[in-house]
């Protein structure tokens, strides 16, 4: 496949983005060392491209803030092992995008679109969703332990997963099927979780919600396990919105 550049963009701290337009150039230029690929275009991309002997794609680090990367496949079974831990995706538009599998460690997907994405089997600790879009999601299920999901849209979505202390403060569920969903100390507060589904192995126990968290009128969070926050100054611990 031909290579293809788009013109160079500046960021503000007058590091050089080399936004690509294949997934050969970009990791051409990542195995000499750049990663900035702000602005890229890798829409439908596949790393089926990639020799088939390749088990492991190491992309640390990557930063493609702004890029659009619709439809992207990063998975080929488990022959392939892709990790973008670090990686900056933040307001990129990933509908469709297929990331299951992948190591997603401490990525920063703030102000993406993820909405049809596919999240399955994927480690995501530590990560940071803040105001992401999944509505009408139905493959978020993986290790987000840790993970920022401050004002993130899961409206009408499937979710699974390891939440342990997650923050979900100010976070749309509503209509959202749970399942398979642990989040023992994940911060609910000001979240809106009227009309959840609770499907098999829900375990919201210990998480917090507070007098803006707001329930169906046949919710008891109580009778959940979970614990209301009476002041958000009570634990030190607990994250603001």
């Amino acid at each position: 496949m031909t290579e293809e550049l788009t013109p160079t963009i500046i960021l503000s701290d007058q590091q050089a983005a080399r936004s690509v337009r294949t997934l050969e150039a970009l990791l051409r230029l990542y195995a000499e060392g750049h990663r900035n690929f702000s602005g890229s275009d890798l829409r439908g991309m596949t790393v089926n491209m990639i020799d088939k002997e390749i088990k492991y794609l190491d992309l640390r680090e990557i930063i493609l803030n702004g890029s659009n990367l619709t439809a992207i496949i990063l998975s080929r079974g488990n022959a392939l092992k892709v990790d973008l831990t670090g990686s900056d995706l933040s307001n990129c538009n990933l509908q469709g995008a297929i990331l299951n599998s992948c190591r997603l460690d401490q990525c920063n997907f703030s102000n993406s679109d993820l909405r049809r994405a596919n999240l399955e089997s994927s480690s995501c600790r530590g990560s940071d969703f803040i105001q992401a879009k999944f509505q009408t999601t139905n493959n978020i299920n993986g290790d987000f332990t840790a993970s920022n999901f401050t004002k993130t849209n899961f409206r009408s979505s499937h979710v699974a997963g390891k939440f342990s202390q997650a923050n979900f403060c100010g976070s749309n569920f509503h209509q959202a099927t749970l399942h398979h969903f642990d989040s023992p100390q994940a911060d609910f507060s000001d979240a809106d979780l009227r009309d959840i589904v609770l499907s098999t192995c829900v375990n919201i126990k210990y998480s917090y919600y507070n007098h803006k968290t707001k329930f169906s009128k046949n919710f008891d969070p109580i009778a959940m396990g979970m614990e209301l926050i009476e002041d958000e100054n009570d634990s030190e611990d607990l994250r603001v919105c």
